[in-house]
């Protein structure tokens, strides 16, 4: 009878010990596929806050940019407010020659510009 029961705690052992070692395993696969998906998680983090590093130095460089065109807008047109064109022209009418060229080249641009597309169709995007 003894032996029996010594059989039977054995046999119980035995496959207690066999379920564990299944578990176990299957335990150790999960853990390696998390520590890889955890390693490729931290590569994207890392590479999202380079990009926005990047792209706040960017953002930065533009808008130091941006308030020197400002900057460089106000002086002009602080020197047109100092100045009376009306009077100037009426003042000088030799400059009106020199102006009139100007504007006449500025329209000739335009229309060249203007015309680079014609003939040109637009297709749509239909995908």
């Amino acid at each position: 009878m003894m032996s029996k029961v010594l059989i039977g705690i054995i046999v119980v052992l035995v496959l207690s010990s066999y379920l564990l070692w299944n578990e176990n395993s299957k335990l150790s696969a999960l853990n390696q596929a998390f520590e890889l998906r955890n390693q490729e998680q931290k590569l994207a983090i890392e590479s999202l806050q380079n990009d926005f590093t990047l792209q706040t130095d960017s953002l930065l460089q533009i808008q130091s940019r941006n308030q020197e065109i400002e900057q460089e807008m106000s002086r002009y047109l602080d020197i047109f407010k100092r100045h009376n064109l009306t009077k100037l022209a009426s003042a000088k009418p030799g400059l009106n020659k020199g102006t009139k060229d100007v504007f006449d080249s500025i329209e000739e641009d335009s229309r060249n510009i203007d015309s680079l597309d014609d003939g040109l169709q637009l297709q749509s995007d239909t995908k």
